[in-house]
């Protein structure tokens, strides 16, 4: 479940990273990945993620920028595995407001049992996605 802080702020960000427990210290990390695709760019960090927390709320930024004029919408959500190798989809946030704009969202997802979180960025046609970028950590 991600809870919903909404805030806005300038520049341009490109979307999608990833944590990972396995190879997380053993004290809290806080980690940025980023990535582009035709139409988008975004970027996600993951605050205070500490290996063998399960239960614990986990703070999250996204960050999505559409920059293509081109009437269709970006987005941008955080992707997890979990341990076993179960995939997790949380739900979308979506930039509607067009070519230069940018959008970002706090919020959090609660830690149970994840292996890695990433972000993944796509730029949709109504609820066709049309092109995406995940970005994951380096294991």
């Amino acid at each position: 479940m991600i809870g919903t802080t909404k805030s806005l702020l300038t520049g341009t960000v490109a979307a999608a990273f990833l944590v990972t427990m396995a190879a997380a210290p053993a004290h809290a990390s806080t980690e940025t990945y980023h990535c582009f695709t035709t139409g988008a760019g975004g970027a996600t960090t993951v605050q205070n993620w500490h290996v063998g927390e399960s239960g614990k709320n986990i703070g999250v930024h996204l960050g999505v920028h559409d920059n293509k004029a081109d009437g269709h919408h970006v987005r941008i959500r955080l992707v997890g595995k979990k341990i076993g190798g179960t995939p997790v989809n949380y739900k979308w946030r979506a930039n509607y407001d067009g070519n230069g704009s940018y959008k970002a969202w706090d919020t959090y997802f609660l830690n149970t049992g994840m292996l890695m979180v990433g972000v993944q960025v796509a730029r949709f046609e109504g609820d066709t996605l049309l092109h995406s970028c995940t970005d994951w950590p380096e294991t």
